[in-house]
């Protein structure tokens, strides 16, 4: 009767199957980078249109400074994706919320107000997170855009909240839009966020939540969503604090 392998045989055993397991990764993440460049690169087209109709010098300049930052942003955002990839270990630090939260706010680009949505932040102004800074924006920008599409044609607020909760912090992302239904929020949206990436169907959930839980799940955080009572979703973040 054979005996059980020792370690080098479960090593090799267990080689391959994690070789797979970063390339499905790599697979399921192709989809992600095609939807975060179009978070950032829409933008840029709309800001270059606008400037081109004008013909107005300053506004191509700004234009041209917008395509800069965010072509920037995507490539770097690309290169950390295809770590993440790699099973390489991220380059984590302390970084202050309110500073990650302007960043995603800027990242929009094109302000909250001119949709008829007032931005409402309340974050204590020393509370930090673990993170690496550019995919705990992207993770946000994925957010504020979800929400912003939610209140579409309707107006409405946009809160933003944090507040420490041990060694984790709570960030909370409000709005005031159509919502979800209980059956989609309890049936598919929960499960898939609290799963581990890859265990659990992502049909109808979209891409960038596959981008938010693929991320979260690498900084050790988790993410879910709720029914706000006065109508809207609220996405809650826990991640570990800086």
């Amino acid at each position: 009767m054979a005996g059980k392998p020792g370690a080098a045989g479960v090593a090799q055993l267990e080689q391959p199957l994690l070789d797979y397991q970063r390339r499905a990764l790599l697979g399921s993440l192709t989809g992600v980078i095609a939807h975060e460049y179009n978070n950032l690169m829409m933008p840029v087209l709309e800001r270059a249109r606008d400037a081109v109709a004008r013909d107005d010098v300053a506004a191509m300049r700004k234009a041209l400074q917008t395509t800069v930052r965010q072509t920037e942003k995507a490539l770097r955002f690309t290169s950390q994706v295809l770590e993440l990839a790699r099973g390489a270990p991220l380059p984590l630090k302390s970084c202050r919320l309110t500073e990650l939260v302007d960043d995603a706010l800027a990242a929009a680009v094109r302000p909250f107000e001119k949709d008829g949505i007032e931005v409402q932040r309340q974050i204590p102004p020393t509370l930090c997170v673990r993170a690496q800074p550019l995919l705990f924006v992207q993770v946000l920008l994925n957010l504020l855009l979800n929400a912003r599409q939610a209140m579409k044609d309707r107006c409405g607020t946009l809160r933003i909240s944090a507040r420490p909760a041990g060694d984790m912090v709570v960030l909370d992302v409000q709005d005031s839009g159509c919502g979800m239904s209980p059956e989609l929020l309890d049936e598919v949206i929960n499960p898939f966020l609290a799963a581990e990436p890859d265990t659990q169907p992502t049909e109808g959930v979209g891409l960038g939540l596959t981008a938010c839980r693929t991320i979260a799940h690498q900084h050790g955080a988790t993410l879910r969503v709720r029914a706000n009572d006065a109508g809207g979703c609220t996405f809650e973040l826990r991640w570990p604090a800086g």
